[in-house]
């Protein structure tokens, strides 16, 4: 498994665990993680800092 992947991974896992998984979406046909009263671009996943973990 790459870095990269480690990292989406846990983001994203850590914002299901935080909000519930009613709260976050990923919508592939506009390539978004929708959550909350908003969202980001999914490449923002890679990001090691989003969600706070590494």
């Amino acid at each position: 498994m790459t870095e990269e992947t480690r990292i989406a991974l846990k983001n994203y896992d850590n914002l299901i665990r935080s909000r519930g998984l009613d709260d976050v979406q990923l919508d592939w046909s506009t390539d978004t993680l929708v959550y909350g009263d908003g969202g980001a671009v999914i490449d923002t996943l890679l990001d090691p800092g989003f969600t706070g973990v590494s």
